[in-house]
């Protein structure tokens, strides 16, 4: 027996996940404002957008994305506490907890990812980022070289 999901392309499924990420948007900042919501809906909803998001965007980093949701999450809260007068903090601490899950498999999906490309490897060594004093910024690529046991490249 087929399947209908068989049919079905990555692009068409980002496609669709974009259009019910707006949608779970919507209804959420409907509930928050409408408040309507109690903390395991939010929670549900929650997970449903970070779901959503996260295939609609395939190019964009998920953290950056699990980032955005935390602030539109705060900020419908925010925009709830101004119609209703009332901030609802375990609301917002189930939505917000959801997406620390959300992050924790992700994470853990690395690992694995990490365990099966490069089981040998020092954790410290498989990081292509640096700290600076600034902020974090990628290696360069003659860093990169020394780590790999390679000649630095040219330009």
């Amino acid at each position: 027996m087929k399947s209908p999901i068989d049919s079905l392309t990555p692009e068409q499924i980002s496609r669709k996940a974009r259009v019910v990420a707006i949608v779970t948007a919507l209804a959420l900042g409907f509930g928050y404002v409408s408040d309507l919501l109690t903390p395991v809906s939010s929670g549900i909803g929650a997970f449903f957008l970070t779901c959503s998001i996260l295939l609609a965007a395939p190019r964009q980093r998920a953290t950056e994305l699990l980032g955005a949701v935390a602030v539109w999450l705060c900020f419908a809260e925010f925009l709830s506490t101004v119609e209703s007068g009332d901030f609802q903090i375990w609301r917002l601490s189930v939505a917000v907890s959801t997406l620390g899950v959300a992050m924790a498999v992700l994470r853990v999906q690395h690992l694995r990812t990490l365990m099966r490309t490069s089981p040998e490897t020092v954790v410290a060594d498989l990081d292509r980022r640096t700290v600076c004093g600034i902020g974090v910024l990628p290696r360069s690529d003659a860093r990169l070289a020394e780590l790999r046991n390679e000649e630095a490249p040219n330009f």
